[in-house]
């Protein structure tokens, strides 16, 4: 069973890799596009916001080291929707998606320290506020009214330089990298074009150069800021048991921000569960949590996170159902570790840790986000 499991989750990612079509945006680029600013985005998001609502598709193994493991899908609705339809991937398509992609679906299977099946979960998460969304997260007017005027006034140059390389190999290959760029929405920095070629500029188009690129990077920093809230809802199923004998709700906020260049989002969350003791299944346990942490990343390549740490506290009250000497108040400190060894791979780790009767409970989960977007 161990390795059936296993196998399923790396078929499902091999499966996945087939529409994906997320690409890397290079250092020396500035895309204003709508497929460029929804890269950019992407990058501003941290490990722990993925883990809240999937871009498009995420795989994760929860609980590795623990009595209670689990294998968990979950997809946006758009994700679905474009297996049936591939022209949503493309990105004008995408952006009127608003709904579905901000609808999340999630299936799961339960397993035992054993690793054999213990059951099945599913559910569904809805970003009722999500500011980051790219219907909403678009350049102002003034930032695309400086990327006219700056590729306006390279186009008009090049006339002139044609005049002086008369059609030779570099003119060509310069007007191909100005007109790819106007074509798909880029900015070209200075350092990408010919010292020869920028001899012939005005100096308005340095300063303009400059304007550009600190008004789009404090528009991606500020769409970077805007919060996301989440209700959800989930359900566990066994052999034997009733619908809904084991189900929780939630709802979840994070808001992102800036202190002294790093990067850090509020983590609020609030849940209800209601499920069967463990000790018998006779009497029902009723439960509500409350988290609040400050998610760190304490180490980014650019606008990537690479290392994250959220320290949190968590306020727990069990209305009924009690366990033999438990008390109906608990207080713990939680701290979640979140490395990206990979592009889309995250491994977090979770530790509890009860205040009052000084106890330690640590998770170890992986989780592989899939992104896709066709650029046309």
């Amino acid at each position: 069973m161990k390795n059936l499991i296993f196998k399923l989750f790396f078929i499902i990612l091999l499966q996945n890799f087939t529409i994906i079509i997320a690409q890397e945006i290079k250092l020396n680029e500035r895309t204003i596009s709508s497929a460029g600013v929804y890269k950019r985005i992407q990058e501003t998001k941290t490990g722990n916001w993925k883990d809240v609502m999937t871009d498009f598709m995420q795989a994760a193994v929860k609980d590795l080291t623990g009595d209670k493991k689990s294998f968990q899908y979950k997809a946006s609705l758009f994700s679905i929707k474009s297996r049936a339809d591939s022209t949503l991937l493309v990105d004008y398509n995408y952006a009127r998606e608003t709904f579905s992609r901000n609808f999340q679906i999630a299936v799961g299977l339960n397993l035992d320290n054993d690793y054999k099946f213990d059951g099945f979960q599913y559910g569904f998460d809805w970003a009722i506020v999500n500011k980051r969304d790219l219907s909403i997260a678009k350049t102002s007017k003034e930032l695309e009214d400086l990327f006219q005027g700056s590729n306006s006034m390279l186009i008009d140059k090049l006339q002139a330089y044609r005049q002086i390389h008369n059609n030779d190999d570099e003119f060509i290959r310069l007007k191909q990298i100005i007109n790819d760029a106007y074509e798909k929405g880029q900015y070209i920095p200075r350092e990408n074009l010919p010292e020869e070629f920028l001899n012939t500029l005005p100096e308005d188009y340095t300063q303009m150069s400059k304007a550009f690129e600190k008004q789009f990077n404090d528009e991606i920093e500020a769409i970077r800021m805007r919060p996301l809230l989440t209700v959800g809802f989930h359900s566990n199923f066994k052999k034997d048991a009733k619908f809904l004998d084991e189900y929780d709700a939630s709802l979840v906020y994070l808001q992102g921000l800036t202190k002294k260049g790093n990067k850090m989002e509020i983590d609020f969350r609030n849940q209800f569960k209601a499920k069967d003791s463990l000790a018998t299944s006779l009497i029902k346990r009723k439960e509500f949590s409350s988290q609040l942490g400050l998610n760190i990343s304490i180490l980014k390549k650019g606008e990537e996170s690479l290392i994250e740490f959220k320290p949190n506290f968590e306020f727990k009250r069990i209305f009924s159902g009690l366990m033999e000497d438990e008390k109906n108040n608990q207080f713990l400190a939680n701290a979640d570790l979140r490395i990206k060894v990979l592009k889309n791979l995250w491994i977090p780790l979770v530790l509890k840790y009860d205040i009052e009767n000084n106890n330690l409970f640590g998770f170890l989960n992986i989780s592989f986000n899939f992104d896709a977007i066709k650029n046309e």
